[in-house]
């Protein structure tokens, strides 16, 4: 199993540097931050500070060596597709090749609205983002590349210096939904499957290979990974107190039993979360994308996680 890290736990910078620079040394493949430009705290008044996910990036790669730096997932609908293509080629210059192209279609309408964009249909945003991958594809390979689509129109545009990485840098989507998974199964290297229960796993790893085999493209070049968090315990007691808050969390009727808890969660001692990780990598994950949870009782879960689970 390949590991990235989700490093956007903290929100200021020198925390987010110093967490990467630890998960480096880790030896994690990845790092990554999520493209969002305010936060979630209803209590804050989502004033959380977002530092912009690009700009971030490239600040990171100066502080990094050998780590990949990318998202989960930029939003299509935030930047122009031929400059975020120049974007990603300036992160992958000064990383020296280590940049990633994770992209999702955009969700959060509040923030769409927040920053004076047009929050589309989701079919619409799902359009957007599948005539943005041939533009990106085109201006990471093409001398020259002109373009007239339904929401796009290029002429002559140069993009140059090319990427480091060829032909390009990972393109991955992150996605569960039905008509994305069939674009990246066609047009890109992965599909990050976010937030995914284990029970749900089976069937859209067997959809994922139904559909990469119809356009004929090898599943050994293909990358499925999964985005989730990890919880830690050391005792009984602490594991029950954590499944109660998790079922608490549910609506009256909705409610999920303790085992389907423990089944569907990456939580639980050591051994047990390790157990999990071989069983979900059985089943066709091929990396994970993770945040280890602080915990009161594990002074350092994140090397706990390093030395007894990685």
């Amino acid at each position: 199993m390949k590991y990235g890290y989700y490093v956007r736990g903290p929100l200021n910078f020198p925390e987010i540097r110093d967490l990467t620079l630890r998960v480096e040394k880790l030896g994690f493949e990845s790092a990554h931050v999520n493209d969002h430009l305010i936060g979630f705290d209803e209590q804050k008044g989502k004033k959380e500070p977002y530092l912009e996910a690009l700009m971030l990036m490239g600040a990171l790669a100066v502080e990094t060596k050998k780590i990949k730096l990318g998202h989960i997932v930029l939003c299509n609908s935030f930047r122009n597709p031929a400059y975020l293509a120049k974007m990603i080629c300036t992160l992958d210059h000064i990383s020296k090749g280590r940049a990633l192209l994770w992209l999702g279609s955009g969700w959060y309408e509040q923030e769409y609205k927040a920053y004076g964009y047009k929050f589309p249909t989701p079919k619409r945003r799902v359009d957007e983002l599948e005539e943005s991958l041939i533009i990106y594809k085109k201006l990471f390979t093409e001398e020259v590349s002109d373009f007239k689509g339904k929401i796009w129109n290029l002429e002559k545009n140069i993009n140059y210096p090319k990427p480091i990485q060829k032909p390009y840098p990972q393109i991955v989507l992150g996605t569960t939904g039905k008509r994305m998974t069939t674009i990246a199964c066609r047009e890109v290297d992965g599909i990050n499957l976010p937030y995914s229960k284990p029970d749900d796993l089976p069937k859209r790893i067997k959809t994922i290979k139904e559909k990469l085999a119809y356009f004929n493209r090898d599943l050994k070049n293909f990358e499925i990974s999964l985005f989730n968090t990890i919880t830690l315990v050391n005792s009984q007691e602490e594991l029950d107190e954590l499944i109660e808050k998790i079922i608490a969390r549910y609506k009256e009727g909705e409610k999920p039993t303790k085992e389907d808890v423990l089944r569907n969660q990456l939580i639980g001692f050591p051994e047990d979360v390790k157990e999990k990780i071989k069983e979900v990598e059985e089943i066709g994950i091929n990396k994970m994308i993770l945040a280890v949870r602080e915990s009161d009782t594990i002074e350092d879960p994140l090397r706990i996680f390093h030395e007894k689970i990685m």
